[in-house]
């Protein structure tokens, strides 16, 4: 009797592989519900055991098949988790064998042929889960792959870029949905092996197995990288028909709006089809969804026929921008580097920026800062109380909060996330250490624009040439925002143009009591230094506009230069002796690059450490106020400017400043109705282009000219200037503006110190031995010395007192400040005597005594400190010569010079007299009123006449 024949068994690895990506509905036909198998982070109830929180899918669920239940896999367990088959037996509690047997049935496998049949290959693997043809499939590269470290294989498809170039692949494994090769700019377009050509009709759809689909229709299709054409990828899509097949949610339907956008102006035509069913929030049907269904296949077609002409979605833009993409990752540093970059650009090179909005988006740096630049629309008054009119444009440090804006205005960014297995690109907001990183690089190269200032008016550069094209100027980092429309500037005005010009500027200011024409030539100078400061490469001196009596229009000569220049008054601050105000108002000048500064009405003597700097200073760094960071190395190109009545300098400044003189003989000056211009002011704004056109007319024809060099020197620390402003005045013709420099000389306040010093210390060291601070001291408190040393004393309570009595410390630190300084022929010394005790002298200068004790003033009781001024004592006479005790003898002084005839005070009419104890100082001296006590800077020629 012939026994029955067994069934052979079905090898495992066998079941394995062809339950591969089929996991899902195998176990759901094993009696699993959908909802057991899906993933879930936080775990779910297990369907046998019924814990919660116990049971998950592993990772690889749709390759292996496996399950886990902390409570039903245990040591203790019969069945260890681990594949499908595991899953099986432990799910219809039976063995493993068995749970074979039904996989084997349920697949359809029998153990005859098991060992002959041929595995299936990756690419028919990922078609058949995918429910993709394979032919078409095939079109679109697909190729065998392995990947990762534990090569595992896939189906791999070439990516193209926005040039149709293949630069990357996308990998397919069955059971996932697959991925980009890693890395920026990987992402691209799925295409069946060419390219489209200008009026064929391409269906777009999101990914490759929805065009793989449709291919296998009949149709061409290309696959997008999203939901969303990205708006570079359009032009491969030139003088096409465009349809896009959008998925049923909301995510679908919106993307097709805007790649409609983006391809409206490029394509021939662009329509958008709707596949029956209904749009869900998320997760809708697709086109492989739909050709499942009964009779699909029409419906896919029907809706093709059927697509719409795309139109843009009520508020919503056309299109999502062209934004670069940017994938971050741990590299902090070089994303740092390549967003900055990309804000750089900003408003530059942004084709998706809307026109109007460029400009306001534009960032630009200063001294190691962002900056932007804002229009102020009322008055404002920054850190350092210097008050910027309104309508004023401002440079102003980019705050951090704007920083992330800028961010997503310029660039979008996305980081890859892993989700069910699946890698996934998601825009986020820019992270913290992106905008500190930006915020803090403190060094910007090439990748943000520097800008130097702002001008509303052309300039000249350093070159000669003209800068008359509004916008950035990329010679001179210069932003030219026109304030008028300005007259073009010739491009070789000869020397006529130029003396014509300057006419027509000082035809403004004809009204003004000028002291002399050398003060017009200088108030010219402030307006070529305002309007061509670009073109100075170095240091501009202070005007300083000065006059004899309130109401002369020193305020009024300053805003007209600076209209003319500016197209406004100049910035304003009040002036303050506390030198570390001063300071904090020059940072602020700095940082928001303020073309030019007017300290206004100042009342007191000029100078200070910080003003001293920035006026022999081309840049300047400095502490932000309230906060413990610097503002790197700023440009300083400020034009400073000053006004007040009988204004005097300390020393260190008055080398630095240019006085324009204005000299009234009339008592109420702002009465006149007898001017030119009564709305000067107006006027000039009136005229300002022509004006400012007349200012670079006279810089332009003398680089024309070829800037020859003018007699009378240079000025140290301003030689830029001084050759090219300066240079161009005298070479119209205009008188020497340095003439009056000379005022600032005279009105030198430390002068008058350092002579009532050198005067006190002849005074008091009658054995001409030097004196220390602790014996001066001594002296001047000795009650039988209470009539001596007037001089002495007069100077000591005005540098060194404290409570109303003489200090020592702080006659020590005037001597120190002042040792060295000459007067009349003497200077003061210092020498180390015994125990090291310092030891003061006024000692002659080249064995030449120059000056004497002199009367001072109306009577002999006055003290005028212009010169070396010594009272009348016990051991100091009165005549033309005096005696000093300085070891060796006496030596006599020259003779004063005779008193020349009295002249009219232009103040009062009175007469103005040379006393004998003033100096002459480079040819001037100071002539004094006796009746209003005016002083009269005079040249010695005219004071002689």
């Amino acid at each position: 009797m012939k026994m029955p024949e067994q069934k052979k068994r079905v090898p495992f690895p066998v079941i394995k592989r062809a339950a591969t990506g089929r996991w899902e509905s195998i176990l759901q036909a094993a009696g699993m519900s959908a909802e057991d198998l899906e993933h879930n982070s936080q775990g779910r109830p297990c369907p046998l055991c019924g814990g919660e929180n116990r049971f998950n899918v592993a990772k690889d669920f749709h390759e292996t098949g496996g399950v886990f239940c902390r409570k039903c896999f245990n040591k203790s367990s019969d069945i260890k988790p681990g594949d499908g088959i595991a899953t099986v037996a432990w799910f219809q509690r039976s063995t493993i064998d068995d749970a074979g047997k039904w996989l084997a049935d349920h697949l359809g496998l029998s153990g005859d042929d098991a060992d002959d049949k041929p595995a299936d290959d990756v690419i028919t693997m990922v078609c058949r889960d995918k429910r993709m043809p394979r032919d078409a499939f095939l079109k679109f590269g697909a190729t065998e792959a392995k990947r990762g470290r534990k090569q595992k294989p896939v189906a791999r498809v070439p990516v193209y870029n926005e040039r149709g170039e293949h630069h990357s692949h996308y990998d397919f494994a069955p059971g996932h949905k697959g991925w980009f090769d890693r890395g920026e700019g990987k992402a691209g377009m799925f295409f069946p092996g060419r390219l489209p050509e200008a009026g064929e009709t391409w269906l777009l759809v999101e990914g490759c197995k929805d065009a793989a689909a449709l291919v296998g229709m009949g149709y061409n299709a290309a696959g997008l990288p999203s939901s969303k054409l990205p708006p570079k990828f359009a032009r491969l899509f030139r003088g096409c028909h465009i349809v896009l097949v959008p998925d049923l949610d909301e995510v679908g339907q919106g993307g097709a709006v805007s790649s409609g956008g983006c391809l409206k102006s490029i394509a021939a035509s662009v329509r958008i089809a709707r596949l029956p069913g209904e749009v869900l929030e998320t997760g809708g049907d697709d086109v492989r969804d739909v050709l499942r269904t009964s009779g699909g296949a029409s419906k896919v077609r029907e809706a093709i026929d059927k697509a719409e002409p795309w139109t843009p979605r009520e508020g919503e833009p056309d299109a999502k921008d062209g934004r670069p993409e940017v994938l971050l990752t741990l590299n902090y540093g070089w994303h740092v580097d390549q967003v900055t970059q990309y804000i750089g650009r900003l408003g530059w090179k942004s084709p998706w920026v809307p026109y109007k909005k460029r400009e306001r988006l534009k960032v630009y740096q200063r001294g190691g800062q962002l900056v932007h630049v804002i229009t102020e629309p009322n008055e404002k008054v920054l850190s350092g109380k210097v008050t910027m009119p309104a309508g004023s444009l401002r440079i102003r440090p980019l705050p951090t909060g704007q920083i992330p804006l800028r961010i997503s205005d310029a660039c979008q960014l996305v980081k890859e996330v892993e989700h069910d297995g699946d890698v996934e690109r998601k825009a986020v907001p820019p992270p913290k250490w992106l905008i500190d990183g930006i915020a803090s690089r403190g060094e910007y190269g090439d990748d943000v624009k520097t800008l130097r200032g702002i001008i509303s008016a052309p300039t000249i550069r350093p070159d000669g040439s003209i800068l008359q094209r509004a916008g950035y100027d990329e010679r001179t980092a210069l932003l030219y925002k026109p304030c008028g429309k300005f007259p073009r500037i010739p491009e070789k005005p000869s020397k006529d143009d130029a003396i014509k010009a300057a006419d027509e500027l000082l035809d403004v200011v004809k009204d003004f009591p000028f002291q002399e024409d050398a003060d017009r030539s200088a108030w010219l100078a402030m307006v070529l230094s305002m309007i061509g400061r670009s073109a100075v490469d170095g240091c501009v001196p202070m005007f300083a506009i000065t006059a004899n009596i309130r109401g002369a229009g020193k305020s009024l000569l300053a805003d007209a230069a600076s209209i003319i220049s500016l197209g406004r008054p100049a910035a304003r601050k009040t002036y303050s002796t506390d030198d570390n105000e001063t300071r904090k108002a020059i940072t602020a000048t700095a940082i928001e690059g303020l073309p030019a500064v007017l300290l206004d009405n100042i009342d007191r003597t000029i100078g200070g450490a910080s003003l001293d700097a920035a006026l022999t200073a081309t840049t300047w760094s400095d502490r932000i106020l309230g906060s413990s960071a610097t503002t790197g190395e700023l440009p300083l190109t400020t034009v400073w400017a000053a006004t007040g009545n009988n204004l005097r300098f300390g020393s260190d400044i008055a080398r630095r400043v240019l006085p324009i003189r204005l000299s009234s003989p009339l008592e109420s000056p702002e009465e006149r109705t007898d001017v030119e211009h009564p709305d000067l002011l107006g006027f000039v704004a009136e005229n300002r282009p022509r004006l400012a056109a007349a200012a670079l007319t006279i810089l332009r024809a003398y680089f024309v000219d070829g800037c020859p060099k003018q007699s009378g020197g240079t000025w140290g620390s301003f030689e830029a200037w001084s050759e090219l402003v300066r240079g161009a005045i005298v070479w119209t013709g205009k008188a020497d503006l340095m003439a009056t420099r000379i005022t600032a000389k005279a009105d030198d306040a430390s002068a008058e110190i350092v002579a009532g010093l050198i005067g006190g210390l002849i005074e008091v060291d009658e054995a001409g031995d030097g004196l220390t601070c602790r014996e001066i001291v001594d002296l001047l408190n000795d009650p039988s010395n209470a009539s001596r040393y007037p001089t002495l004393r007069e100077v000591v309570a005005e540098v060194a007192t404290r409570g109303g009595k003489p200090d020592v410390s702080r006659l020590g630190y005037a001597m120190r400040k002042y040792r060295g300084r000459v007067c009349n022929g003497y200077q003061i010394t210092q020498e180390t005597g015994h125990r090291k005790q310092k030891r003061w002298f006024a000692s002659p200068v080249g064995g030449d005594f120059g000056g004497h004790g002199g009367h001072g003033g109306h009577d002999s009781t006055h003290l005028t400190r212009g010169g070396v001024c010594v009272f009348p004592n016990e051991t100091h006479n009165t005549g033309d010569t005096h005696t000093n005790h300085y070891g060796d003898g006496a030596k006599p002084s020259p003779p004063w010079p005779p008193s020349p005839p009295p002249q009219p005070c232009p103040k009062c009419g009175g007469r103005l007299v040379r006393h004998p104890d003033t100096p002459e100082v480079g040819g001037w001296v100071n002539l004094d009123c006796l009746d209003c006590g005016h002083v009269e800077p005079t040249k010695v020629e005219a004071a002689t006449r």
